[in-house]
């Protein structure tokens, strides 16, 4: 019973904001697009989510 409840909480839970950087550095097109996601998530200046 518990089981279920854990695997429904999982499916509505909203990402950690590691994971949104991780998406959004992955859907990066080209080496370039890549360097520039990398260094908007190092300085902060990309809102994720939201």
């Amino acid at each position: 019973m518990f089981g279920n409840l854990k695997r429904l909480a999982k499916t509505f839970r909203a990402p950690a904001a590691g994971e949104r950087e991780l998406v959004y550095i992955a859907a990066a097109t080209d080496r370039y697009d890549l360097e520039a996601r990398e260094r908007h998530v190092a300085r902060g200046s990309y809102a994720f989510g939201g």
